[in-house]
């Protein structure tokens, strides 16, 4: 059994949601330390994202003061760019954290990959990156539709907490939010479709018992954002994804470090939203079958590494599970802001046959938004990702470099899977991935040093 509960103990000790690094600069300060980063930025952020922020600034500023703009958004947005001038260049957190994202971003948005299924080339910049002062909300996206409604620009931004920068290990959730939600949202139309089709999941399924078959529809749904982006991190990063997610969300406070890890059974509403609107996240411990859904349905990984994965999760969900059923609690709503109240219990048992349905479901169904292929179709887990990711294990159990292993998925899953294993590896693990990312980040098509190809090569 992997050592689950002692990574967890570890994970606990992080104060991984608190409050590092230095404050947004005061606003009489903060143009000129725009003016600084974008001096820093590769020609087309400075296009797409550096000047249309400086051209809106002080409407930004102003939408602030009037409490229009919340101040962790003027921060994300700032921080993007200003940021750069704190620390930008070989061994520093940023560059690691634009590496693992511009290599997961484009995993999906290839030429080469969709080209072989003729699926039309988006040209998409990578998301920018910041670390959030007060990561109280954790780890979040701008996405690119927000961001040009609100200043113009045409690149995402994602944000992890300031305290986060030095653990990467505890990366995997930026396979959900930059594989997730930064990539289905460049495909127009690939989430609509998906929620608008969302009951042919349970197919061949009887309803569970305490709500109707119209509120179960309509609750997936809802949930169809989020839980597309978590199909996407396990076609990322593999199975390593969800168990990186189950030791962070069990150790999300209030927890009781006595009982041991455990995850929410419930999903409600913001208590600080007066709309009371539900939680859009499927219920956390819900997103254990939800992935096994996806990992069984994974076309091209060997049947035994599935099953085993399976295994693992199974007994995972019965050691995380703290009772056998499921509360949701808060408002759904639809056209013209009509609220739909969720408000039931339902079995544990019968909602986790369902995610895995709907895991299984978002991963192959053929998709009109994609050419009538479907997500997995760009970009799958295969035998190759698991073997190279298995190296990495290897290499890190026994003291080794792991710079020239894989790719950064390859590097974040054997990374947190070698951890799972020996979690007393934490701080040679943690340097190993650091020099990987280090060494990703100079190689990066778009964030790299330029390749000059001389004439005369010197030997």
């Amino acid at each position: 059994m992997i050592a689950f509960n002692e990574l967890y103990q570890r994970r606990s000790k992080l104060t991984l949601f608190g409050t590092a690094g230095k404050a947004i600069p005061r606003p009489n300060a903060l143009a000129k330390s725009l003016k600084e980063g974008s001096l820093l930025l590769p020609k087309p952020y400075i296009d797409h994202y550096a000047t249309p922020l400086e051209n809106h600034l002080d409407h930004l500023l102003q939408s602030a003061s009037a409490k229009r703009l919340e101040a962790y958004a003027l921060e994300a947005l700032t921080a993007a760019v200003y940021q750069h001038t704190q620390g930008f260049g070989p061994a520093v957190p940023l560059t690691r954290f634009l590496a693992v994202i511009s290599n997961l971003f484009r995993s999906f948005l290839s030429d080469e990959k969709r080209a072989k299924i003729k699926l039309p080339l988006l040209e998409s910049l990578p998301p920018l990156a910041m670390f959030q002062h007060d990561g109280g909300r954790g780890p979040f996206i701008l996405t690119v539709d927000w961001l040009k409604e609100l200043i113009g620009a045409s690149v995402a931004v994602v944000s992890l907490p300031a305290t986060c920068a030095q653990h990467p290990v505890f990366w995997g959730s930026l396979a959900h939010e930059v594989g997730g939600h930064a990539v289905s949202c460049a495909d127009k139309g690939l989430l609509n479709e998906l929620a608008r089709h969302m009951p042919r999941a349970f197919a061949g399924m009887p309803t569970p018992s305490g709500v109707s078959r119209r509120q179960f529809d309509r609750l997936w749904s809802y949930w169809t954002d989020e839980a597309t982006a978590d199909v996407y991190g396990i076609l990322n990063v593999g199975p390593a994804f969800i168990f990186s997610h189950a030791v962070v969300f069990a150790a999300i406070p209030p927890h009781d470090k006595n009982a041991g890890p455990k995850l929410r059974m419930e999903s409600r509403f913001d208590p600080g939203d007066p709309s009371k609107e539900l939680d859009p996240h499927p219920t956390d411990i819900l997103r254990l079958h939800l992935a096994a859904g996806v990992i069984g349905a994974l076309s091209r990984l060997s049947t035994t590494t599935r099953i085993n994965y399976i295994n693992l999760i199974e007994s995972l969900s019965r050691t995380l599970a703290t009772g056998k059923w499921i509360t949701i609690d808060g408002k759904i709503y639809g056209e013209r802001d009509h609220p739909q109240e969720m408000n039931f219990k339902l079995p544990l048992s019968e909602m986790q046959q369902a995610a895995r349905q709907v895991g299984a479901f978002i991963a192959t169904t053929k998709l009109s938004a994609l050419g009538g292929h479907s997500i997995q179709d760009i970009e799958t887990w295969d035998d190759s990702d698991e073997a190279h990711s298995m190296r990495v294990k290897s290499a890190l159990l026994n003291g080794q470099t792991i710079a020239d292993l894989g790719d950064d998925a390859h590097l974040l899953a054997g990374s947190f899977m070698a951890l799972l294993e020996k979690p007393d590896l934490y701080g040679s693990v943690t340097a190993a991935l650091n020099d990987g990312l280090d060494l990703s980040f100079q190689r990066d098509p778009i964030w790299g040093k330029p390749r000059i190809r001389p004439v005369v090569v010197r030997y």
